[in-house]
């Protein structure tokens, strides 16, 4: 089973790759919120991201990374808001 510290290096770097690469982001947190977003920003501690449906539409959002229960690629679905 992976340990919590490498599943967030991990998120780290898929981060990185989705802020070089224009890829949208799904995030869940530890609240139960959902994102759709763009990643602005990532760091060691936190990762802040632009919504652009859905809770914080349109707002930055700020999460550490130890609050972010699932990170992956956003894939659209064709459903609408």
């Amino acid at each position: 089973m992976e340990d919590i510290r490498e599943t967030i290096e991990r998120n780290k770097i898929k981060a990185d790759g989705f802020l070089i690469n224009n890829i949208k982001a799904f995030i869940i947190d530890i609240n139960d919120e959902w994102f759709f977003c763009d990643i602005i920003e990532n760091n060691n501690l936190k990762i802040t991201f632009k919504p652009f449906k859905g809770n914080h539409k349109d707002e930055s959002v700020e999460r550490y990374w130890a609050d972010i229960i699932k990170f992956e690629e956003y894939e659209y679905r064709g459903y609408s808001e």
